[in-house]
């Protein structure tokens, strides 16, 4: 039975690993310059955030659950680390990570406490978080220590330290939803919360849990951001919000929760930043790219709207 489960989610990571090799072959060929050494660094770089913020969201929807604000949490990140980094250094990455996860468990409270849906609770969040970065950083500015984008950015090498930290997170958590009692709570409990609570899964440690990891990697992807173009921006996460949940559903886990594996969520995210990729290398209007990963996020559901249904 289990063999059967790891070989259905496998199958389930299937259409992303499709729409990736063949946005691979398309722009390739539409593009000399695809495969040059520039671009594939720039493609890594910019998986990294993209990523990160998307295998939180993934936990989340795991355990049947969802997090829209996890964009907010993000701006908050690059305002913070625009403020902070230039007197603290590397101090500044553990107080945004830590402010990430506060943000989490505020909505894991309100998810979990007084019962708010998930949905509007994390509305509730991200307009909470986002006024609080519209405050301390009311406009685009402040500066990040020039030597952490040396550090993380200095070589421009697609096997460099962004895709390296992107896949090392991925193998873990992979890792941890397969094979340890956390992964199988996790999953059990979006599964069915009722005869999770009976087999001793706590809703509370799950939400909390979930909820955290995922404020901790948006706010991970902020922090890839503001070292990136070396200042905060208090808007500049608002697209990764869809994003992370488009990478999730096109990399089969189910809103419903409870089903979904996390190597077809690292090619969803692949395929998302190839899109913008395309978009940018053949010179197409870029204001495209948010319709084409739009109707990407619609076939998604479509594809596997049957849900937890699908898997009987």
């Amino acid at each position: 039975m289990l063999e059967g489960s790891l070989r259905f989610n496998l199958l389930l990571t299937l259409p992303a690993l499709i729409l990736t090799v063949l946005l691979v072959a398309v722009t390739g060929m539409l593009s000399p310059s695809f495969l040059t050494e520039a671009n594939l660094a720039n493609l890594a770089t910019r998986l990294l955030p993209l990523g990160l913020v998307a295998l939180g969201q993934a936990l989340v929807l795991f355990a049947g659950r969802i997090d829209l604000s996890v964009g907010s949490i993000m701006s908050l990140a690059t305002a913070m680390m625009a403020l902070t980094s230039a007197s603290l250094g590397w101090l500044s990455i553990p107080l945004t990570l830590a402010a990430g996860v506060v943000c989490g468990l505020f909505t894991a409270a309100g998810v979990n406490m007084l019962r708010i849906n998930p949905l509007v609770m994390g509305l509730a969040t991200a307009a909470v978080v986002k006024g609080i970065t519209l405050l301390v950083l009311p406009s685009p500015g402040g500066e990040v220590d020039y030597a952490l984008y040396d550090v993380l950015f200095g070589s421009e090498r697609l096997l460099a330290l962004p895709l390296l930290l992107a896949i090392l997170a991925y193998a873990i958590f992979v890792l941890a939803m397969g094979w340890t009692r956390f992964g199988r709570s996790i999953y059990a409990f979006g599964s069915d919360p009722r005869a999770a609570f009976a087999n001793g899964v706590s809703s509370w440690k799950v939400d909390l849990s979930v909820y955290g990891l995922s404020g901790f990697f948006a706010a991970a992807a902020g922090i890839v951001l503001s070292i990136r173009i070396l200042s905060g921006d208090p808007l500049i996460g608002e697209s990764y919000t869809l994003d992370a949940v488009s990478a999730a559903i096109l990399g089969g886990v189910a809103l419903q929760g409870g089903r979904g594996n996390l190597i077809g969520v690292f090619f969803a995210a692949v395929s998302l930043v190839l899109v913008n990729n395309m978009f940018n290398l053949l010179d197409l209007n870029t204001n495209l790219q948010d319709i084409a990963k739009g109707l990407i996020f619609v076939l998604a559901l479509v594809f596997f709207m049957r849900g937890k249904a699908g898997e009987a």
